[in-house]
């Protein structure tokens, strides 16, 4: 019996313009009492008419430029009907025929192998407001209503729960790249929702699928992965009881608990004939010129896909180089770093102090003193001190702003005062002088008290060089 998942992926992204998708109203409510950045158009009172908002088509041929898809010029907005007590208007603007973006594409690297996960589409919509269950009530505020939103609906090329968190973590990239939204999970700017099902082949060769599921109110990149991984076996143990194959009436809807580490079944999940989508008769079809997309094309930053591949051929390894683009502000401070120097050893150099001590210091630093790596380098290169000096050095210096010299002494090539040093090291430690008779690749121990002895200032290559002509 073969079983492979079979896993999709939608995200919403709630996009940080500074109005909502169709109403003037700010989006900067974070914070503000209930019901207080709203109006009649967010609010669906009748007669008030819903304007686009031209920044969000911005953004959103930005991220189809981004994921290498098609952007269509000429789609339109439709109305998506359902009523739940935080959708105001009891329909909720959207796109469903024809998606401003679709047939893109996302590459994730799994176990040294690169994966292309297809993006079905990706679309603007509009955000409902918020529920806050208290006691016995439930309270709407709809300070949320109306808050523009992209939908990125991938193809189901997903099929290991790895590759969900993989695939999520790098739209998360991307979108904070383009600088388009915070993409923060857990603040709720950007939300997961899997979509699982299996292809069973059993042992006469028949292949079976199970009903597909959704799964909700994912709080995290890893509980995306725990939720997958439990659905995967949850629906195999399921069909093994019953053998029901999947339909087009038994797609459900669940949440995810993570307390438990499970899902649980929602609802029978609404297929698009139960929204009944319509044209938005209060939207005029969007219209995007090629001069439009070519104008936006020149804004696009390096990518991190780009920036790897840089980073690699510069000789920095491949983790190394993932962990250092995770993060774009992060990367742009590696970048001005390297821009200092040319020299061919520089960049590895460079990333193990990034990737080293320093890194939290970097990380959250607003004014990062970027000449002190490259001081930090001549010190090493030049022979004055020695790499594991200077990250200490180089982390102090950063902290306070002080100059790099302040935490670290020379080193010295006087041969004469670093044989007096090597020659009492000798004597105050026999046993490490048998260890070294016996085994010479155990010098590092006596090389060590040496370079201690002396306070960091003997240099490595020439104490090690008398240690050898003193033992023998």
């Amino acid at each position: 019996m073969k079983i492979t998942p079979i896993i999709g992926l939608e995200i919403h992204v709630q996009i940080k313009t500074n109005t909502k998708a169709f109403c003037g109203c700010s989006t900067n409510y974070f914070g503000a009492p209930p019901n207080t950045f709203v109006c009649p158009v967010c609010l669906g009172y009748p007669g008030a008419l819903p304007v686009l908002n031209e920044d969000l088509v911005r953004r959103a041929v930005l991220l189809g430029l981004a994921l290498n898809a098609n952007i269509n010029k000429d789609s339109f907005f439709e109305r998506k009907n359902y009523f739940y007590p935080d959708n105001p208007k009891a329909y909720q603007i959207t796109q469903y025929q024809k998606p401003i973006i679709t047939d893109g594409e996302i590459k994730i690297l799994l176990n040294n192998k690169q994966k292309t996960i297809r993006v079905h589409e990706a679309h603007i919509e509009e955000d409902a407001a918020k529920s806050i269950h208290e006691s016995t009530q439930t309270l709407i505020d709809f300070n949320k209503a109306g808050m523009p939103l992209f939908e990125i609906v991938s193809k189901p090329d997903m099929s290991d729960p790895t590759e969900v968190e993989l695939y999520a973590a790098k739209v998360q990239q991307i979108i904070r790249y383009l600088n388009i939204s915070d993409a923060d999970i857990e603040k709720g700017s950007m939300r997961v929702e899997p979509t699982v099902n299996l292809e069973i082949t059993d042992d006469n060769g028949e292949v079976h699928y199970t009903p597909l599921a959704e799964i909700k109110n994912i709080a995290s990149l890893k509980f995306a992965k725990a939720a997958v991984t439990y659905e995967i076996e949850r629906q195999f143990q399921q069909w093994q009881e019953n053998h029901i194959e999947k339909s087009s009436t038994n797609k459900t809807t669940r949440g995810y608990d993570s307390q438990k580490s499970s899902t649980f079944l929602q609802r029978d999940k609404e297929g698009a004939s139960d929204y009944r989508y319509f044209p938005e008769p209060d939207l005029p079809p969007l219209d995007i010129t090629q001069n439009f997309i070519d104008d936006l094309k020149k804004t696009l930053p390096e990518l991190p896909d780009t920036k790897i591949a840089r980073y690699t051929d510069l000789g920095i390894s491949q983790t190394d180089a993932e962990i250092i683009a995770i993060d774009i502000d992060f990367a742009t401070k590696f970048d001005q770093a390297l821009e200092q120097s040319s020299d061919l050893e520089f960049p590895k150099f460079l990333a193990n102090r990034f990737l080293g001590s320093c890194k939290p210091f970097i990380e959250s630093s607003k004014n990062l003193n970027i000449k002190l790596f490259l001081e930090s380098y001549q010190v090493v290169s030049s022979g004055s001190a020695n790499a594991n000096t200077i990250n200490e050095a180089l982390r102090q210096a950063l902290e306070t702003n002080n100059p790099l010299s302040d935490f670290y002494k020379p080193q010295t090539n006087d041969t004469e005062a670093i044989e007096k040093v090597a020659k009492i090291v000798i004597e105050a430690n026999p046993k490490a002088v048998e260890d070294y008779k016996k085994n010479p690749a155990s010098i590092g121990f006596l090389l060590g008290q040496v370079i201690r002895s002396s306070g960091g200032t003997a240099s490595p290559q020439i104490a090690k060089q008398i240690l050898e002509k003193l033992l023998n």
